[in-house]
Parts: C-alpha cells; structure tokens; sequence
C-alpha cells in the first residue's frame, strides 16, 4: 500500500554520484560488468536483504593509464527520498584487487573497526544510515523496480586517511580533481 502510494516520489540519476557537477567533464570510459548480473538486469536476490546480504562480484575494463587506485559508490536512484540512497562506499582499491576485481562479499556488510579493517585491499566508507558497511537493496513492495547503480571512478591517486569512514559527500569532494574516468553497472530489483 505505502509503496504504490509513493510509486512517483524518486531521488532520480541526476544526483547520482556519477551526475556530480565536479564529476562533469569526467570521461565515462569505464566498463564495469559482475558475473551475477547483466547491465539493468535482475540483481540476483543473494545480494539483497532479503538473500544473504553480500556485495556481488564486479569487474573493471579500460582503466587509464596512470590509474592509482579505485573508488566505488553503490546508490539506489529509485528510493522516495530527495537523495539517493548510499548502499555503500569502498575506496583506496588499490595494488592487486585493482586488476583482479572485488569477489562477492568483498565489501564487508559488517561495520568496519579499527579491528576488523580495512580488508581485501580496500577501505570502507559510510552509507546512508551511517555504517562504514554494504547493506544490500530492500526496496518498499509495491513501489516498482528500484535501479541499483554500482559506480567506479578511477583516481590519480591513493585517496589520504579520513579521520573516520567517510560520507558520500567527503568522499565526492576528497575525489574532485582526481578522478581520471568513472563507469557505472545497474541491477534492478523490485519486490
């Protein structure tokens, strides 16, 4: 019932990470592609709440030269909400899992501390409800299907120590000027 009430209440691509207006001129030469979905196809329920909660696998093609490490943004366009919804940030993607990808559950559902992190080559930033952590698609029923963006940019540069697992908005600004291209895969889920 609340979802079809809010069937046409969207945050929408425009204030996608990727959409930044520092991110403008940036060239969108990345492919990114994961062996568990298609580009706007079904993201396997695994990867929800409603599954087992884990980050899919993903690859990247066509890095440019001079390319130092990664960052990765995972947004919802579709939540009834004036911004998109941060499913997660994982950045300072660097040395070998900078060629080979991220496996699935590479990007920890479980809050990053001092103790347990940073892993898998990897840092962890903060999502929407303040979790250094991935937090899989949970979309209200009935509300239509919801458009999952699983945005790379790649940098110039290592990304310096935040005092503390970065927002969105601090990684953005940490981000400008040094993004050399950025790609995006969307999977699509609904319930």
């Amino acid at each position: 019932m609340i979802g079809k009430l809010l069937q046409h209440i969207r945050a929408g691509t425009k204030r996608l990470a990727i959409n930044n207006g520092c991110l403008n001129n940036v060239p969108d030469s990345l492919t990114i592609s994961s062996m568990a979905f298609q580009n706007n196809g079904r993201l396997p329920e695994k990867y929800t709440q409603f599954g087992e909660n884990i980050s899919p696998p993903l690859e990247w093609h066509n890095l440019p030269v001079g390319t130092k490490s990664l960052v990765i943004i995972i947004e919802d366009s579709d939540v009834p909400l004036p911004m998109p919804l941060v499913h997660g940030i994982a950045y300072n993607i660097a040395d070998v899992t900078i060629r080979a990808g991220l496996q699935e559950g590479d990007i920890p559902t479980v809050p990053v501390t001092m103790e347990n992190g940073p892993r898998h080559g990897l840092s962890v930033g903060r999502n929407t409800l303040g979790k250094p952590a991935y937090i899989g698609p949970r979309p209200i029923a009935g509300h239509g299907p919801h458009h999952y963006y699983f945005q790379v940019f790649a940098l110039d540069r290592l990304l310096p120590r935040f005092p503390g697992p970065p927002k969105r908005k601090e990684m953005i600004k940490a981000m400008t000027g040094h993004v050399l291209a950025k790609g995006w895969l969307v999977g699509v889920y609904e319930k």
